[in-house]
């Protein structure tokens, strides 16, 4: 999910009490939210750096146990150097550690629910989980865990009994949300393929969309192309077809793309991978792209986000 959604929901955490249990608490949750994403470094390295170390080794479950200590020492050595009397004893070791382990926690459990993926096993394995729930961007989202850290921040409401009341309950409400969406994916997942009964795919993708919660976009995997589709869920499930077809390309031409370092990287990432070539100069150049993001390779697409261009050896 966006640094929007975490901040959010480290904030919506705290909001329920858990900040209250140890000075900078709050500052160690909204920290720890967002801390697996120091892997953003890889964006200003290289395109292929960006596909091959997001969400890896940062968002592992070893990570999940690493970071929250590293955060919890450091806040309490900080904690220790601003602090003089009684507020030194303010500063619980054990309490820093339990809320940056549930900050850093909630990071890739949040972003397993789109479908860029998650690689819970890092460094273990380079294998991918999909929750394939909620777009990157959820306005919902947004705007149900605002409401909860707004009204809990009230002036005033913070000291009455009932100051956990609005952030649990939204908190409540977005895990509501998510079991919905996930439940909508699944529906969409079997519309489709009840719709190509007769020439079922390899695979298919029920993908979240921007801004439409009701919608979902299907990809069909029938090994040498895509097909597309999607699946809306007002009044009921309907499904309709796109008009694209995306053809994988040629097999060797794919495997000569994933013996480079480049394409090999984004070729680990990708989910749903296609090829085309071209030749530029004497050299031949092939553009892989995924067809989660990507259906067309002009000049602009190739400047934005699922594709790169690798030059091949001859």
């Amino acid at each position: 999910m966006d640094p929007v959604c975490h901040t959010l929901v480290g904030a919506s955490l705290g909001a329920t009490g858990l900040e209250r249990r140890t000075r900078f608490g709050r500052s160690t949750l909204l920290i720890a939210a967002n801390l697996p994403d120091v892997d953003f470094v890889f964006y200003f390295a290289d395109n292929a750096s960006a596909y091959a170390f997001r969400r890896g080794i940062t968002h592992g479950l070893p990570a999940i146990v690493v970071l929250p200590l590293l955060l919890a020492v450091s806040m309490a050595l900080l904690g220790r150097l601003l602090s003089t009397g009684s507020k030194a004893s303010d500063v619980s070791l054990r309490w820093l550690v339990i809320l940056a382990l549930v900050g850093v926690a909630s990071h890739p459990a949040l972003d397993w629910l789109n479908n860029y993926g998650m690689r819970w096993l890092m460094p273990f394995s380079d294998r991918w989980f999909y929750g394939d729930t909620l777009f990157i961007v959820d306005p919902v989202v947004w705007l149900t865990l605002f409401a909860g850290v707004w009204f809990a921040r009230r002036p005033g409401f913070e000291a009455s009994p009932w100051y956990r009341g609005p952030a649990s309950l939204s908190l409540a409400v977005f895990a509501g949300y998510v079991l919905v969406s996930l439940s909508l994916t699944r529906i969409a997942e079997d519309t489709a393929l009840a719709e190509v009964a007769a020439d079922p795919p390899a695979r298919v993708l029920a993908s979240p969309v921007p801004a439409n919660p009701l919608r979902r976009d299907i990809v069909f995997d029938y090994g040498s192309e895509y097909r597309f589709a999607r699946v809306e869920f007002m009044p009921a499930p309907r499904f309709s077809w796109e008009d694209e077809i995306v053809a994988t390309g040629d097999p060797e031409l794919l495997e000569r793309a994933r013996e480079t370092r480049d394409g090999g990287w984004f070729l680990r990432w990708s989910r749903f991978p296609f090829v085309v070539s071209r030749v530029s100069e004497g050299r031949v150049v092939a553009t892989v792209a995924d067809a989660r993001y990507v259906r067309d390779l002009d000049e602009e697409r190739l400047r934005e986000f699922g594709a790169i261009e690798v030059e091949l050896s001859d």
